[in-house]
């Protein structure tokens, strides 16, 4: 399945996503990461596929979890 998203809807939708830790996580200051959220800054195309593959990334890593029962 594949769908087209903006970030405001990202967050409202998956509410467990950090933007702070997602900010971390592909090495973006919080506060370029939170203009861009808050369209407060331009997002240019390489930093929109960097978050892109920080939250696909994220997303493998769940989707490749098993617990042991």
């Amino acid at each position: 399945m594949r769908f087209t998203i903006n970030y405001e809807s990202l967050y409202k939708f998956y509410k467990i996503i950090n933007s702070k830790a997602l900010s971390e996580r592909i090495y973006m200051s919080q506060s370029l990461f939170a203009q861009l959220y808050k369209k407060h800054q331009k997002n240019f195309p390489s930093q929109a596929k960097r978050i892109l593959k920080g939250v696909q990334q994220v997303g493998r890593e769940l989707a490749e979890i098993r617990f042991l029962l």
